[in-house]
């Protein structure tokens, strides 16, 4: 039996060094576990629902117990960014969802009480602007 653990995908935040609040200075980016590594997304709030469709195929996936969920990876260890102010939000793909948190200034995840409030704290972390509509 396998007991690898469950890979998770998450959705990241990078700003920028240029100082100037506009939003082409900050990075979304999606951690796929598919392919091995972050792909960029166009917004915020494009992440936040690519994010929550790589988690329900995974779950769905683990719970059919499908072949290929075990070339599946998990996000990597974080990395200092030369500077930069960065912030990640991860889904636990399982039948009850949780979310954890890390930033630049944090690299250990922690546990966050919904999406909600995980997409809220990395906005911040970054000084992102979240619209209202944004998180689900």
């Amino acid at each position: 039996m396998n007991r690898r653990g469950l890979c998770r995908p998450s959705l990241k935040i990078t700003r920028s060094d240029d100082q100037a609040m506009s939003s082409s200075c900050f990075r979304v980016e999606v951690w796929n576990p598919f392919v091995h590594g972050y792909q960029p997304v166009t917004s915020f709030e494009e992440g936040v629902i690519r994010v929550s469709d790589l988690a329900n195929l995974i779950c769905r996936m683990w719970t059919e117990r499908h072949p290929k969920r075990d070339a599946l990876m998990d996000v990597p260890v974080a990395t200092e960014m030369e500077g930069r102010r960065w912030a990640e939000l991860r889904i636990n793909a399982t039948t009850f969802r949780s979310y954890d948190i890390r930033s630049s200034d944090r690299l250990n995840w922690t546990k966050a009480t919904g999406v909600k409030q995980a997409a809220a704290t990395i906005c911040v972390r970054v000084g992102y602007v979240l619209q209202k509509a944004a998180a689900p």
